[in-house]
């Protein structure tokens, strides 16, 4: 995130104060005033965290939250996140975590976005007592998805049939790949979900899972469900632009998988014009150019890449210490087949990111542009360099699995 957009979401901001990127010094405030703390943990290229940074946490309403809990944010691509992500291991961006300050353990984790109704709902179960849905609580704290579903499951079964704790049984579900019980909860319980902000949540956790189903009758018959639920979802109001924009991600991602070109690219187009609605309204650049990923990937799904180029050459001019919109913009450029335009781009954005995992993914649109131009010299480089770079992360920021796929492109 540059430290213009960073300027442009404080300056902006009426909602809570947050201690940023110092969890010891926001664990000890939390303890001393006897509050919980509330952890947002992000990354600079997530579009979800850029729009709870700059439309949700910058309500006021949020900041009444401050008499319960130490607001606190922890970029997980710094390398000085390291020590943090050992303790609470983040797969989902961005978590948010309410966290015990004397036991130092996770009493909630949230996977993507929320409201402040969601907040206050979160806020209560966290402060909760002892119980089965506590127990499952805590052991997806912990990153036992398997179990906290097993659990949440039994929660739910002895009546405990809140939207909070069906939400959080299918992000574990979803997380422990039980996506045939993912799908088929989200159709049962979709009847709880009247708050269109919880349907939508609802609807994509469900419809992700169901695109993962193995293929066959059953999948259909879920799909053709939750498919028809996600459509009729699209106009609701009152929810989170980028959540919506979400759902219509997840459609498309079916569309793609079912091999259904022109239902796409209709999809797509729909999306694209959706977001642009969205960004013309936007009050800031920074509002603005939340959007841009989300933009991107849908003027490729539509076939209308060339839209992006202005909106990305704003941007970068815009935020010009931010490797996002010219990393972005590589993409487009390789879609339109400008490889040398791209390869101009790539560069800054590499010479633009620091540090994190995300670097990885630069350095792959660099390879892939390479492949594209035909210098196989330059990419064999390329990836010889990410592999170097790859090594030098800490394990908390990289796998083995992706290193060895580094590494397996070099043989």
């Amino acid at each position: 995130m540059s430290t213009l957009l960073i300027a442009l979401v404080l300056s902006a901001a009426t909602g809570p104060k947050f201690i940023d990127d110092d969890y010891p010094r926001a664990l000890k405030q939390a303890k001393a005033q006897k509050k919980l703390l509330f952890v947002d943990a992000w990354a600079p290229w997530c579009h979800t965290c850029i729009a709870m940074k700059e439309q949700v946490f910058t309500r006021a309403a949020f900041a009444a939250f401050e008499k319960d809990v130490v607001f606190a944010s922890i970029d997980t691509e710094r390398a000085k996140s390291d020590a943090f992500l050992k303790k609470f291991p983040v797969e989902v961006w961005p978590t948010l975590l309410f966290i015990d300050p004397v036991k130092e353990t996770v009493v909630l984790k949230w996977l993507g976005s929320a409201d402040e109704t969601q907040m206050q709902a979160l806020l209560e179960a966290a402060r909760g007592g002892p119980g089965v849905v506590r127990d499952a609580d805590d052991a997806l704290g912990a990153g036992n998805a398997g179990v906290a579903a097993e659990k949440y499951q039994k929660a739910v079964e002895a009546g405990e049939v809140k939207a909070r704790t069906v939400l959080s049984m299918l992000s574990a579900m979803s997380l422990a790949k039980q996506h045939d019980a993912c799908a088929r909860t989200t159709m049962e319980q979709l009847p709880l979900f009247t708050n269109a902000q919880e349907r939508v949540a609802a609807i994509t956790w469900g419809l992700g899972c169901a695109v993962d189903l193995p293929e066959g009758k059953q999948k259909s018959a879920i799909l053709d469900t939750l498919v028809r639920e996600a459509t009729k979802a699209l106009p609701l109001e009152g929810v989170l632009p980028d959540d919506m924009s979400g759902l219509y991600e997840v459609l498309v991602a079916e569309r793609e998988a079912a091999k259904d070109d022109a239902a796409t690219q209709k999809l797509a187009g729909d999306w694209l014009a959706f977001l642009e609605a969205q960004a013309a309204k936007a009050a800031t650049p920074a509002a603005r150019a939340v959007f841009d990923p989300h933009r991107v990937s849908a003027a490729l799904g539509s076939k209308q890449a060339e839209k992006m180029v202005e909106p990305l050459l704003l941007s970068e001019k815009e935020f010009p210490k931010d490797y996002n919109p010219p990393a972005r913009l590589a993409v487009i450029y390789r879609e339109l087949g400008k490889f040398d335009e791209g390869l101009k781009a790539i560069e800054r954005a590499l010479s633009k990111c620091k540090e994190g995992p995300r670097k990885l993914r630069l350095f792959d649109t660099k390879a892939s542009l390479q492949d594209k131009k035909g210098d196989a010299a330059g990419k064999r480089k390329t990836i010889e360099e990410a592999v170097k770079y790859a090594k030098k992360l800490p394990k908390t920021q990289v796998s083995e699995k992706r290193i060895a796929a580094l590494e397996a492109q070099l043989k």
